[in-house]
């Protein structure tokens, strides 16, 4: 492993001066940063996947529940399509991507979008009558000044411990956090020692205009992929199905709870082939047990939608998943606090 770092380390560097030398054309004014004149909330990361950014965007769209006219604008990562669409429940996971479909379906009151241009997504949103957006995974994307700036970084990868790709999972150096009004350390333990607390915070040494926060996630009876319905948990014998960057939250939840015979893992926004459906359903039948259960996480069901009739006569399960903040209203009242402050007058 050693070895081949130092063999990518030289990739790293040479991918490092670029990231640097485009954020620096940004900084001079040599590429210009686009601003509105309605709130703009950014979540994303400087690293590549596993902090948990989907679960925090649905947080701050359920806190925002009193605003109307709000949208959530994504790349759409690993859709078919290019350009700007709109998404709804019913839309093809290949056409969207995973993540915007989840959000179409789980808040039918929010408008949803996708765009890898963000500056020309947000003005065909304002265009259709949109006062407030939520950017999804848009910390990189620095053609859009957002008024609000939200990185996250996992507790058991802090961006300050990593590199860059391809050495390590850094999507940019690490002075990039600067540009964060807040920092939120995600996937902390439910009782956060003080002690603990306080070392994160020595860590991550916050700059004054910084807030720093830390989130932890709540799981929920599994619901059942297809019919909506609650299946118990317990003495059930698992086969866990992920395609996530980071499965370790859902199998440390799991331990001590029920069995996990067999963990089918896939990369991050892996689109089920009908070989892959093939393979789990005969490592299913594999398993002897009458209390048996396919359980996947949320992000899964969506990519998994398209094989009902092939997985209609299995229990496969999704792990439904909250985010709560230690400190939680501070953290509400610091994003309702801009939120009202910079929303138009009508």
């Amino acid at each position: 492993m050693i070895l081949i770092k130092m063999f990518l380390l030289p990739i790293s560097l040479l991918y490092g001066l670029v990231v640097w030398f485009r954020n620096k054309c940004f900084d001079w004014g040599f590429f210009k940063s686009h601003s509105f004149d309605i709130p703009l909330i950014s979540v994303g990361n400087i690293t590549a996947g596993g902090t948990g950014k989907t679960p925090h965007v649905e947080y701050i769209i359920h806190l925002l529940k009193e605003f109307s006219s709000k949208a959530i604008l994504s790349r759409g990562y690993g859709r078919k399509t290019r350009d700007f669409k709109s998404v709804f429940a019913d839309s093809k996971v290949t056409q969207v991507g995973d993540e915007p479909l989840q959000y179409a379906q789980k808040f039918q009151d929010v408008s949803v979008a996708v765009q890898e241009d963000r500056v020309r997504g947000i003005k065909k949103l304002i265009k259709e009558g949109v006062a407030l957006i939520v950017l999804d995974d848009a910390f990189q994307h620095r053609w859009v000044q957002p008024g609000l700036n939200i990185l996250l970084t996992s507790y058991n990868n802090l961006y300050i411990d990593d590199f860059l790709m391809p050495v390590g999972k850094l999507r940019e150096g690490k002075l990039s956090a600067l540009r964060a009004d807040v920092i939120v350390v995600t996937k902390v333990p439910k009782a956060l020692l003080p002690v603990d607390k306080k070392r994160l915070i020595e860590q991550i040494a916050p700059w004054p205009h910084q807030q720093l926060y830390f989130s932890y996630y709540d799981y929920s009876h599994p619901v059942h992929v297809f019919n909506k319905e609650e299946v118990p948990l317990d003495e059930q014998q698992i086969l866990l199905l992920t395609g996530i960057a980071d499965a370790q939250s859902i199998k440390d939840y799991l331990i001590g709870k029920v069995e996990v015979i067999e963990h089918l893992e896939y990369k991050d926004h892996h689109h089920y082939s009908r070989k892959d459906i093939k393979k789990i359903i005969e490592v299913w039948k594999q398993v002897k047990s009458s209390k048996k259960l396919i359980l996947t996480t949320e992000k899964d069901a969506v990519r998994l939608q398209e094989y009902k009739e092939e997985l209609q006569d299995i229990s496969i399960c999704y792990l439904p998943l909250k985010v709560s903040f230690h400190e939680g209203e501070k953290f509400n009242d610091l994003v309702l606090s801009y939120v009202r402050e910079n929303t138009r007058n009508s």
